[in-house]
């Protein structure tokens, strides 16, 4: 079902990005709060076990407990990046989420739909650096997508704005080529080399929940700082045409639509087979 006008459309295809207002069904922010609720009871019960905290504190909201028994725990580093970790029915029923798929279709105008393997969240404390993701490109971290079309769809769980470490992205740099690697040793995240940031131009994207931010795999965009006090909850997912489906998008990912062939879709449990064997943490 098309949810997008042919102007938003346009508009991503010129800007390299389209700020979706509304877009996000209640299913699907339901199902991404699970995850990441559950993501966190597990994060918290390790700091309970390793002494740092002695209460678990359920009486806390779900947006400011974790930030909290952070700051109990003497602020340690935690897994920035889960995506082993998330995986699960509750994941799967997400990445085929019909109002992400229809999303995913208007941008990459097909209905043969695949997800790519990659895929995020941001659980995004207050006042630390080491989750400032600098000015990148996503096809950084995956290369064999610097031709093909990858669509990433960002969306927070609350607002998020200038103040509490909203998006920024530079329009109309997509048509570029893919930036050499730049190691960022202030965070340790991939980039591009801090001599291109002043050319970027880029302008913040303040959204709302229920928002989605579409950008392409060569669009630069980064978060800024979070000033605020409670977490910055976010995901990040990423879709591609099964046609021209790239490898490092299909070792994890898997076809979720097909009109053409939908026999070709990807059920639930051989997805979760091909995470079997690999640990916790580790990718």
């Amino acid at each position: 079902m098309k949810i997008l006008t042919q102007q938003q459309v346009d508009s991503y295809r010129r800007d390299g990005y389209l700020q979706a207002d509304g877009v996000m069904s209640e299913q699907a922010l339901t199902l991404a709060e699970r995850i990441l609720r559950d993501w966190s009871e597990r994060q918290i019960g390790e700091w309970l076990q390793e002494g740092l905290i002695d209460d678990v504190r359920h009486d806390l909201d779900f947006r400011c407990r974790l930030a909290r028994l952070w700051q109990e725990a003497g602020r340690p580093k935690y897994l920035r990046s889960p995506r082993r970790d998330l995986v699960g029915p509750d994941m799967y029923a997400l990445l085929v989420e019909p109002s992400l798929l229809d999303l995913a279709e208007d941008l990459l105008g097909t209905a043969e739909l695949s997800v790519h393997g990659i895929f995020n969240a941001r659980p995004k404390l207050p006042d630390q650096r080491w989750t400032d993701t600098p000015w990148h490109q996503d096809a950084q971290y995956y290369r064999d997508a610097e031709q093909v079309h990858v669509l990433s769809i960002w969306f927070p769980l609350q607002a998020v704005s200038e103040h509490s470490g909203c998006l920024q992205v530079a329009p109309q740099r997509h048509r570029g080529v893919l930036f050499d690697d730049y190691h960022d040793e202030d965070t340790g995240f991939k980039g591009i080399d801090r001599s291109e940031w002043k050319r970027l131009d880029g302008i913040p994207v303040e959204m709302g929940r229920g928002d989605a931010l579409c950008f392409t795999q060569l669009t630069p965009h980064r978060a800024l700082p979070h000033r605020g006090k409670a977490v910055r909850w976010s995901m990040d997912l990423r879709y591609e045409a099964t046609a021209t489906a790239t490898e490092s998008g299909k070792e994890y990912g898997f076809v979720a639509r097909s009109s053409e062939e939908p026999e070709a879709v990807m059920g639930i449990e051989e997805w979760l087979a091909k995470w079997d064997g690999i640990p916790l943490r580790s990718y």
